[in-house]
């Protein structure tokens, strides 16, 4: 893997101004920044999170609901009535600044989800995409051992790609929902498919041009990339095969405005 320090993910502070966050997402040749934030033993929040982990893996979207309300409720329901009241209070607030933030560079609503279990499907390199106009999506694995990968859109072969998901995309769709509802092993569900699974350890697909241009977010920082539109290219990325085992707390923001 190519060192960061060859050509290094952007960085911005959490109260830098949109405008600033905004150009540095309009040069990065990745299409992505890091937002550096403390490591899960020094958040405020640690023993709430570390609860959360020990319980079975779920995904929770907060829909209308706010920061505050979705986490409650999944304490509530996961740890009983009124736990980690002030913790859960501090987590809210650090989701709603981030969620602010997204929301300020596409110009929209803010959509909210945390999951802790881990989806294989995201170890494909991919781009995320959405039929409006201007969309980002903010990503913060709290717990993760290693992080977000990324590979120039030009280390692509998109033809190839189109053709491998063709046939891949129904496949990995059943993977991931098998893996969050029985918490099963990617190795032993897909033991009968080395190859593609050989593929998911090393990143280095038959689409991949070179498996040497990818950079890794770093571990435990927040990232933000660019969503695909019909006039803005998308950042492509993957999960790392270190997290299956340890999936985290997945905070993901996607913000978007504008229509086709």
């Amino acid at each position: 893997m190519s060192a960061s320090h060859d050509r290094p993910i952007p960085r911005s502070r959490l109260g830098a101004a949109p405008e600033t966050v905004r150009c540095l997402l309009d040069d990065s040749p990745l299409g992505a920044i890091e937002l550096p934030r403390p490591p899960l033993d020094a958040l405020p929040y640690r023993d709430f999170i570390a609860a959360l982990l020990g319980r079975p893996g779920f995904k929770l979207d907060f829909n209308r609901l706010s920061p505050l309300e979705a986490l409650a409720l999944v304490s509530d329901k996961l740890l009983g009535p009124n736990a980690f009241e002030a913790e859960r209070a501090a987590l809210a607030d650090d989701i709603g600044a981030l969620a602010d933030l997204a929301g300020e560079l596409a110009g929209g609503r803010p959509a909210i989800a945390i999951r802790t279990y881990f989806a294989p499907g995201d170890l494909v390199w991919h781009v995320d995409r959405v039929n409006e106009r201007t969309a980002f999506r903010l990503l913060w694995p709290i717990g993760r051992p290693a992080g977000m990968r990324l590979t120039p859109a030009g280390n692509i072969d998109a033809a190839l790609h189109r053709a491998y998901m063709r046939r891949e995309h129904p496949l990995l769709c059943r993977l991931d929902t098998r893996v969050m509802r029985t918490g099963a092993a990617v190795e032993a569900l897909w033991a009968h498919r080395p190859a593609q699974l050989a593929a998911m350890v090393s990143g280095a697909f038959p689409f991949l041009r070179d498996p040497g241009q990818e950079w890794e977010v770093t571990p435990g920082a927040a990232s933000i990339h660019r969503v695909e539109t019909p006039v803005q290219p998308g950042s492509w990325h993957r999960s790392s095969w270190s997290n299956r085992a340890v999936p985290g707390f997945q905070i993901v923001i996607t913000a978007a405005a504008g229509s086709r």
